[in-house]
């Protein structure tokens, strides 16, 4: 498997397999895709349904971009996330 970093559309960088030419995030824009799919419409969702600790699955760790902004976000609601 050969792996390349790319620059995607909001400046963010995101892996490319250049084997299946396969990107691990949106060419437009990897943190932004992130924000909208995994913060958004689910961690920020959840937490306005119960601001208390949260508790994640996710299957397969990827980038860690995902984990990165989750631990973003619990620092700015001042939220344990786990």
């Amino acid at each position: 498997m050969s792996l390349k970093i790319i620059t995607t559309g909001d400046g963010s960088h995101s892996l490319l397999n250049e084997s299946l030419n396969e990107t691990y995030h949106s060419v437009h824009g990897a943190i932004r895709e992130s924000i909208h799919v995994f913060i958004d419409h689910g961690i920020d969702y959840a937490f306005n349904l119960n601001p208390g600790p949260l508790s994640v699955f996710e299957v397969g760790f990827g980038t860690g971009l995902n984990a990165l902004l989750t631990a973003r976000f619990a620092g700015e609601k001042q939220s344990k996330i786990a």
